[in-house]
């Protein structure tokens, strides 16, 4: 037997862990003998294997012989997904004997089978399935099933192609040489959930409905520089911009089409109200069946998904368990299979369940506490200094967290290329935090232990530094994490209590309507270091997730600025003036960067976790024993 072939045997199981090819088996141990085809513009791998062999699913033959031959032959190309290629690849194409032979072996160990349901659990409900609309991870997640954007982003942190045939860029001709025109080429084969053609009007229809005056649209930014969006044809799309907005792609990852011949027609008011947005009918691999407010939410397989084979699973059930340790007792039971975002006070008993692995990613989130800049108690940075002094982020860290997570400063990942490691560090200094509070005219003169204000601009005089801190109740390690930081601040003179808010309370109406003192939680994912969300002025930009109102021109001016160059060393110039100016006015107190600890039972494969998107993002290529 030659090495090349033997190499083909012996990844044989790990390559079937990898592609659907339920009930296929090993090709038969004979040298190949096939032809190298090189990708065309619209070639898909199931039109290739029935142009070629007479039958679609023959493809999974041509994955096979390319992922085993690439050992050796470095002219061929990996194929990591069945239906995501690019132009200009070469593959291998077996001989039509070579591809009748893989189907008549015995089914191998690993070979991904279809049918079955999963149960998916946490502690969070979504509140509505559409992200421009809601804050919540969880919504995002659950929708995302249902319901796809244009690309995605992998494991490996790259976009990748959903309902685009391909990623743009200047090679494939997607993006213009000055980065001001984006053109999206479609898929021709998807179809809405209820039958009907998914098309270019659903794309421009999108952009449009972000755009609306009246609707719950959280942010416009960087859509608001698009000065047409134009589809010369049902499969193509161009975006015309008037200046560069160089975070697109991960604005275009976070926003999935909207179906036109749903919500055409609609007022901003009747757009908002809508159901779909609760029982949404999508692209996705998965199909809307139900869902039970408070107890859980079911979605079903797709029969007419454009992935050949995909999705494996019958049903997923997204189960909602208000406490963590009741919820941590279900997975263990095997009544969860996949628990998401365990904390890190429960996530090394996971490695005590004989039916449970643990999957541990370092995120690029992190956990942090708002402060609401615009209320009069913290509109002073040095009193936002104070706090940041006030409480010990490493201790949090190494003891809260278990030391699973490390310290954290700002928004950018050290993980991300535009991360500035100069920014202010703040560690842990009371008596620097108490010179700065008095500096304001923060006393304790009637000797209660908390101070006053005296003389604080704005702010009456004897009205004490109190504020709550509020928290989404569920997981003990958010009560324990706030009441350290809580009883440090108390050393120095402030007072904070915790007041528990449901997660759509706190998302939904608090944070976008800048409604609050302070808050506990994490920010969302970002593939691109844009910080523009976070920090761009709320009224100038009509951007309502600056959820605590910080405004400052030069900000605006250096994030619009990294914003409008494909240069990433002058991106990287901007951002870093930008970290190093937020840091010194402390906007948000940043904890710790959030480990990500998945619990996935044994008998689920195929659970790919993502540092910076939706942890279900493969949930079509799950399957079950």
């Amino acid at each position: 037997m030659s090495k090349r072939l033997f190499s083909a045997l012996v990844l044989t199981a790990l390559v079937f862990t990898l592609f659907p090819a339920t009930g296929l088996a090993a090709p038969p141990a004979q040298e190949p003998a096939g032809t190298i085809y090189t990708i065309q513009k619209d070639d898909w791998l199931s039109k290739i294997a029935e142009k070629e062999y007479g039958n679609v699913t023959a493809y999974p033959a041509i994955v096979y012989y390319n992922n085993a031959k690439a050992e050796t032959d470095d002219t061929l190309t990996h194929i990591f997904h069945p239906d995501r290629i690019e132009v200009g690849w070469s593959i291998y194409l077996p001989t039509p004997e070579e591809a009748s032979a893989f189907f008549e072996m015995e089914t191998p160990v690993g070979v991904p089978k279809s049918g079955g349901r999963v149960v998916v659990a946490h502690t969070q409900e979504p509140d509505r399935f559409w992200p421009p609309l809601t804050g919540l991870t969880v919504s995002y997640e659950v929708g995302g099933l249902m319901n796809l954007p244009l690309i995605e982003v992998n494991d490996r942190n790259e976009y990748q192609p959903v309902l685009a045939t391909e990623v743009p860029t200047t090679r494939n001709g997607g993006l213009s040489e000055d980065s001001l025109t984006w053109t999206f080429r479609l898929r021709d084969d998807v179809t809405w959930h209820d039958g009907q053609p998914f098309t270019a009007a659903d794309v421009k229809f999108t952009y449009e409905m972000i755009m609306m005056e009246g609707t719950d649209v959280l942010s416009k930014v960087g859509w608001d520089s698009i000065e047409a969006c134009e589809t010369p044809d049902d499969y193509t799309v161009v975006f015309k911009f008037t200046e560069v907005d160089a975070p697109f792609l991960m604005r275009v990852s976070n926003t999935p089409i909207l179906p036109e011949h749903i919500l055409a027609g609609l007022t901003a008011e009747e757009f908002n109200a809508h159901e779909w947005f609760r029982k949404p009918v999508g692209t996705g691999p998965f199909v809307f069946k139900e869902w039970v407010s408070g107890d859980h939410i079911t979605v079903v397989k797709n029969p007419n998904y454009f992935i050949q084979g995909l999705p494996y699973l019958d049903e997923i059930v997204w189960r909602v368990v208000p406490d963590a340790n009741t919820l941590l007792n279900m997975t263990e039971t095997g009544e969860v299979d996949v628990q998401l975002r365990i904390q890190n006070d429960l996530a090394e008993l996971v490695d005590s369940m004989d039916n449970v692995e643990r999957v541990t990613t370092q995120s690029i989130i992190p956990w942090l506490i708002w402060i609401n800049n615009n209320h009069p108690l913290f509109k002073d940075a040095r009193t936002r200094q104070a706090l940041a002094y006030g409480f010990d982020k490493e201790i949090i860290a190494d003891k809260v967290f278990r030391g699973l997570s490390e310290a954290a400063d700002g928004a950018i990942s050290p993980q991300l290329w535009a991360y500035n490691p100069n920014i202010v560090q703040y560690r842990y200094d009371p008596e620097k935090a108490k010179a700065l509070l008095e500096e304001v005219g923060w006393r304790d003169e009637d000797g209660d232990g908390i101070r006053e204000a005296h003389g604080v601009d704005g702010v009456a005089d004897g009205t004490p530094l109190k504020f709550e801190t509020a928290n989404i109740p569920g997981e003990q390690i958010r009560v324990q994490l706030l009441s350290l930081v809580h009883a440090q601040w108390k050393e120095i003179g402030i007072q904070a209590e915790i007041n528990l808010v449901d997660v759509g309370t706190m998302f939904g109406r608090m944070h976008p309507n800048n409604d609050f003192e302070t808050s506990y939680s994490y920010i969302g994912r970002y593939v691109d270091p844009n910080i523009g969300d976070l920090y761009l002025d709320r009224d100038r930009f009509n951007n309502r997730n600056n959820y605590v109102g910080y405004s400052n021109p030069r900000v605006d001016e250096l994030v619009v600025a990294s914003q409008q160059t494909a240069d990433r060393e002058k991106r990287r110039e901007y951002l870093w003036e930008a970290q190093q100016i937020i840091s010194e006015a402390v906007p948000q107190l940043f904890i710790a960067w959030r480990a990500n600890n998945t619990a996935v039972n044994k008998r689920v494969h195929g659970y790919l976790p993502t540092p910076a998107y939706n942890e279900m993002w493969n949930a079509a290529e799950w399957w079950v024993e």
